[in-house]
């Protein structure tokens, strides 16, 4: 599967919304390509325009690598308007408490992607 597969633009009831999938992901290299290729996706879109879904199932990441999502998710904080994560468990949902510490991101968990779905693309 090429990187542009594991980041893409979905539409749901008119809204528009980013998905990122890491389901499965164990590879440090591979999450920051696709990372990095969300990243150039957003950098597209007006400020507070980017809804976001990150799909995190199986996915792994290493400390050495969140610092580089850390650096990531700064550039990028801007332009999200909302954002969710389904299936981060374990060491993963901690290293994603540290990057919405250190980014200042309003991510909400989920361990069911239909309720992450409802929460992106209401008004709330």
């Amino acid at each position: 599967m090429d990187d542009k597969d594991y980041s893409y633009w979905s539409v749901n009831k008119n809204v528009k919304y980013l998905i990122i999938d890491f389901t499965n992901v164990t590879n440090d290299d591979l999450g920051i390509r696709i990372l990095h290729k969300a990243y150039e996706m957003c950098l597209l879109c007006p400020d507070k325009s980017v809804i976001i879904i990150g799909l995190a199932k199986g996915g792994k990441l290493t400390p050495t690598a969140l610092r580089k999502v850390l650096k990531i998710g700064m550039e990028v904080q801007p332009k999200i308007k909302k954002s969710a994560v389904v299936g981060a468990v374990g060491m993963l949902s901690l290293l994603f408490r540290i990057y919405i510490s250190y980014t200042r991101s309003k991510v909400k968990f989920f361990t069911d992607e239909n309720a992450a779905l409802s929460y992106i693309i209401s008004d709330d």
